[in-house]
């Protein structure tokens, strides 16, 4: 099986975003279900649908193959979970999504006498590794800050940020790529699980450094308000045509248009623009909001 960077080696979003393997496999457990609702869900779901055709294999022949095994029943699709969870799954944020949705699993099938002994048996193999796997993640936390690897984590992608690596995004694009970035890894783990007081300061400090770097790549004061489709608009063609609109938009299919304008507006196509979003805005007025939509959305 190819991995995911290997299929998409040219693909900018897959070699610049660790999330999304992250979100690809928990969008895979989510898509297993009992009478293969899957198969047709994703129809519509063109950038999953893409990235699973792209670690099964280029050729058609093996395409063809892959999609006759799924359909075949929910063992193949457990076979290949296992293998995903195991290769592409680092976070505790990932794991957690998986494992829910393979206990969900286990009672679903426990409900249909026509399920294998086999299938239980997957099911519950993959159950134990994956509580190995968090298990492993929370002795990890024992043992080291979680608040230094929260610290590390954001000093890191605002480095990448700060070095220009999303320069063909949007100027919002860009704030809103780092914003997924460390919600699915150490920081992310940090705002949810560690103290509550220790979780507002950091978010308090990602969103003045987010302001800060947001201003200079604006080239204005982070007070200067500027028309919002300055910061809507896409840097390159190159990043168009490499498929990132179709990337944000997936990764951020947790949005919605009343409750998270500011996330709709910078990742979704639209004809007209969110009656929330602001005709003018600046990166002082722009970031804190942004920051509460992606944190703040529960467990979407």
């Amino acid at each position: 099986m190819n991995s995911l960077k290997e299929a998409f080696a040219d693909n900018d979003a897959f070699n610049l975003l660790e999330c999304v393997p992250e979100k690809f496999v928990v969008d895979f457990a989510n898509g297993i279900d009992v009478l293969d609702d899957h198969l047709r869900s994703q129809q519509n779901r063109s950038a999953f649908q893409r990235f699973k055709e792209g670690i099964s294999g280029k050729s058609s022949a093996r395409q063809q193959q892959v999609n006759a095994t799924l359909r075949d029943g929910v063992e193949a699709s457990l076979t290949w979970l296992t293998e995903l969870t195991g290769s592409l799954a680092k976070s505790n944020l990932a794991l957690a999504h998986v494992n829910t949705r393979v206990n969900q699993l286990r009672l679903d099938t426990a409900k249909l006498a026509n399920f294998s002994a086999d299938t239980h048996e997957q099911l519950l193999d993959l159950s134990r590794r994956i509580d190995l796997r968090l298990s492993d993640l929370e002795e990890q936390v024992h043992h080291i800050s979680l608040h230094q690897r929260a610290d590390a984590h954001m000093d890191n992608i605002l480095s990448r940020w700060s070095a220009g690596r999303y320069n063909d995004l949007p100027l919002l694009g860009r704030c809103y790529a780092v914003l997924e970035e460390l919600r699915w890894g150490a920081f992310g783990d940090m705002i949810r699980q560690g103290d509550r007081r220790q979780s507002l300061q950091l978010l308090d400090t990602l969103k003045n450094r987010a302001q800060e770097q947001l201003a200079r790549d604006g080239n204005v004061h982070q007070t200067t308000r500027l028309d919002t489709q300055s910061w809507l608009a896409w840097q390159t063609n190159r990043a168009v045509e490499n498929s990132w609109p179709e990337t944000m938009s997936w990764i951020a299919d947790w949005c919605n248009v009343d409750t998270h304008p500011i996330t709709w507006s910078v990742t979704q196509r639209y004809d007209a623009m969110p009656k929330r979003m602001p005709l003018i805005l600046s990166a002082e007025r722009i970031t804190g909001p942004l920051v509460n939509e992606v944190f703040n959305r529960g467990h979407a």
